[in-house]
């Protein structure tokens, strides 16, 4: 905290992480300078308070076993120098995840997303065009970026609206995001990114509701929410190709999601030949790896473009094995778990919206790669979410009696 002649104060921790947002969320605008850009204000949010960044590095150190796991495929990868390089930058990204959590509070955090996110729609809107097939693309590069940075978006702005101890200002700029939101995501043609934002808007619905029930209410709730998941899963599990296919079609989509289904069916074979610890991480879609060149052939890509398996199970138990996968797994589903724990005993906005973005990475999982990859927001929020949750659940254990406030820059829990 910095304090500025006239009573002017500047968090210098909200500053850098806020830097280091937008560099990432528009890196589409930012181009190569998003890298550059995230890393610069990383390091310097590391380094601004060393003391409580080496606590907090030392005090989730696992975390980092992830990162550390990728960079050791380098000793069996086709391709190690890929896989220490782009493992040493999960890393970095990895560890600014884990001081930001340590700085910040969640409340703070979710206004700082809000705001760099509004600034991507605010320059779609003013400057966005469209694609060939007459999506909205925005300032992004594809219509699944732009549907994805909306439906984000919107699970922002509806728990800042609902967030009182924010400005009445800031609330109803967010109510604003939650109207425009619609129209937004119509226009960029993405049925999948609807379906999947409204379960998440219903997390967030759920929680707000659960502030006005007792103890004896929540649980009944939670039974009956419990029951009804289980139910879900079931029809997913009997009768799920069958709607998913009937969805495509009404929604006139590919049944195979765009020829999905060949790549999985590749991918699933790498993973046969080497389960355990696969290719090396980063070591698959590599310029010259004559199956990633037959891939980008075959679906008219680009050599070197970025493509995936459109699968985070998938695509990287191919590159970092079973192994490495179970890793992700526990910060994937262990933090939404632990976030609904925490959530469920103490609900709030803050809480509410982590729980539905990581909802949201579960969904979204299924079809898309965001995760865990360097200079990823979505990464960094995925090992936030697990860290913020614990940490409330381990508070919440040893003051039972007391109320836990968010996990804050001034120590380990204080009110935002």
């Amino acid at each position: 905290m910095t304090t500025f002649p006239d009573r002017i104060t500047v968090n210098l921790a909200s500053v850098l992480t806020f830097g280091a947002f937008a560099a990432l969320v528009l890196n589409a605008m930012f181009g190569s300078l998003a890298a550059l850009t995230f890393m610069f204000c990383g390091m310097l949010l590391i380094v601004s308070n060393p003391a409580r960044s080496v606590d907090s590095l030392r005090r989730w150190w696992f975390v980092l076993l992830l990162p550390a796991y990728c960079i050791l495929t380098a000793l069996w990868s086709q391709y190690p120098t890929n896989s220490v390089r782009y493992g040493v930058q999960l890393m970095f990204t990895a560890m600014v995840a884990v001081v930001i959590t340590g700085r910040l509070s969640t409340a703070t955090l979710m206004r700082l997303m809000f705001i760099v996110y509004a600034i991507g729609v605010v320059a779609s809107v003013a400057f966005g065009r469209t694609g060939a097939g007459g999506a909205w693309l925005g300032v992004f590069g594809s219509k699944n970026a732009f549907a994805a940075h909306i439906a984000v978006f919107v699970l922002i702005a509806a728990a800042l609206t609902a967030d009182r101890d924010s400005s009445w200002f800031l609330r109803l700029c967010a109510l604003g995001g939650v109207v425009v939101s619609g129209p937004l995501l119509i226009l960029a043609q993405s049925a999948g990114a609807t379906l999947m934002v409204l379960p998440c808007l219903a997390v967030i619905v759920l929680t707000l509701v659960t502030t006005r029930l007792s103890q004896n209410q929540k649980l009944f709730l939670l039974v009956m929410l419990a029951i009804a998941a289980a139910v879900l899963a079931l029809v997913v599990l009997v009768l799920g190709d069958t709607l998913l296919a009937e969805v495509l079609e009404g929604s006139g989509k590919d049944p195979t999601l765009t020829g999905r289904t060949d790549l999985w069916a590749t991918g699933l074979s790498y993973i046969a030949e080497r389960p355990l610890q696969g290719l090396g991480y980063r070591s698959f879609w590599v310029i010259g790896f004559a199956p990633a060149e037959e891939l980008w052939a075959m679906f008219d890509v680009p050599a070197g473009a970025g493509f995936n398996f459109h699968n985070t199970y998938i695509s990287n138990a191919v590159e970092i094995g079973l192994v490495g996968l179970a890793m992700q797994i526990v910060l994937i589903y262990g933090g939404a778990l632990l976030m609904a724990a925490y959530t469920f005993a103490r609900p709030s906005p803050a809480n509410a919206l982590l729980l539905a973005l990581q909802l949201l990475m579960i969904l979204r999982s299924f079809i898309e790669v965001e995760v865990f990859f360097e200079f990823s927001i979505r990464s960094i929020m995925g090992i936030a979410t697990f860290i913020y949750a614990l940490a409330g659940l381990l508070v919440l254990r040893r003051q039972p009696s007391t109320p836990a406030p968010h996990l804050s820059h001034e120590g380990l829990f204080r009110h935002a």
